[in-house]
């Protein structure tokens, strides 16, 4: 949140805007040194105005006053410790980002603190780290968590927010090779604008869930799916999203159809021979933006595609419909939106899931709906 303008008023009054609330102002009037009541002049246009939003424009305004480290010092004695700064923390991946990590959260902390925001950088070391800290920012109550890396990254911090019963508000600075995440949620894709659209603006958005675990994107079954799972951190770096395709296409000459059974909302089910089964979130799958055209970051829907077994030539004509963005209408694809599903199959067979191999089939599959608020573009 930043101060747009400000001005005096009759009896010394200050009247505030600041750029979260451009349609309102706030009257701060004055009963005790550096301290103010708040009358607010609140728009429909602008989201509601809350306690440690005032608190927020409270402090931000003792800055501009040049009073803000005594107003600090007055609050941490009267409260028992700095409880009027929110805490933010910052998971990064230090690998990622061609080692430019250590230059992101020096900015990252700049930004947050310039907000008023107690700033904890923790670095991840191996698999299950982003998870942990994650959990730990939501037991100590943080107020954001800033997550920086690719897709996996994103997709530990997201396991250990979910379910929780204080979850903070995401930041994701995308430091990847594809993030389908920040493409869906129009978060900017170079660095120094997504650190700058920080503290502002808000939307929620849906998370999957498969049996105990979570994600942010896309699931996938199928030879493909097993196929792009394993690709290399090397071959990410050289070939980035193309990496991704060469996997995939080495499988078209030995595809192998399996039998797949769907059980979905309404008691719907779906039997097909097939070769993927994909389930997506947003409409970005591994850089492509055409996949799921409708599909919205808090629908609360999987939007559902199961491509049947057909001939070589077949599949590149759906292959091309996915570049047009009309793979859902091909007549060799198979689309349905769902809030839950059961997943079987005749093969043993395991999920792709954002990128990465993960529980194998059955599973069950569950949407939750606007589970976690993300700072976003302003204007997204």
């Amino acid at each position: 949140m930043k101060l747009v303008s400000w001005t005096y008023t009759k009896r010394y009054n200050i009247k505030a805007v600041y750029d979260q609330f451009p349609h309102s102002n706030v009257i701060f009037r004055l009963i005790h040194t550096y301290y103010f009541i708040y009358i607010v002049n609140w728009s429909e246009k602008d989201p509601p105005v809350g306690k440690n939003d005032l608190e927020q424009m409270e402090l931000i305004l003792n800055d501009e006053l040049g009073t803000g480290q005594f107003y600090r010092n007055r609050r941490s004695r009267k409260q028992g410790g700095p409880i009027g700064m929110k805490k933010a923390m910052i998971i990064a991946n230090p690998s990622s980002g061609k080692e430019k990590a250590g230059e992101y959260v020096s900015q990252i902390t700049e930004q947050l603190e310039r907000l008023g925001y107690n700033v904890k950088a923790r670095f991840t070391e191996g698999e299950g780290d982003a998870e942990r800290f994650a959990k730990e920012a939501c037991s100590l109550k943080f107020d954001t968590v800033i997550a920086m890396g690719g897709d996996g990254t994103m997709n530990e911090t997201v396991n250990g927010l979910a379910e929780q019963p204080h979850r903070p508000v995401l930041g994701v600075i995308p430091l990847g090779t594809v993030n389908d995440f920040a493409r869906a949620l129009n978060i900017p894709l170079e660095p120094e604008e997504a650190i700058a659209s920080l503290g502002g603006k808000t939307r929620p958005a849906d998370i999957g869930k498969i049996n105990d675990s979570y994600f942010l994107n896309i699931l996938a079954v199928g030879g493909i799916a097993e196929a792009t799972g394993e690709v290399t951190s090397k071959q990410k770096t050289t070939l980035g999203a193309f990496a991704y395709v060469v996997e995939g296409l080495k499988t078209l000459t030995e595809k192998t159809p399996f039998s797949l059974t769907v059980e979905a909302d309404n008691e719907a089910v779906y039997k097909e021979e097939a070769l993927l089964f994909l389930a997506a979130l947003t409409n970005s799958v591994g850089g492509f933006e055409k996949l799921a055209p409708d599909a919205k970051a808090a629908d609360g829907l999987f939007h559902c595609f199961i491509v049947k077994d057909v001939a070589l030539p077949k599949l590149l004509r759906i292959g091309t419909n996915l570049l047009r963005g009309e793979f859902q209408e091909d007549p060799d694809v198979l689309y349905f939106r769902t809030k839950k599903a059961t997943v079987r199959s005749s093969m043993n067979l395991t999920a792709n899931v954002d990128g990465d191999l993960g529980d194998p089939v059955p599973f069950q599959l569950e949407v939750l709906k606007g589970h976690i608020n993300v700072f976003t573009s302003q204007n997204s």
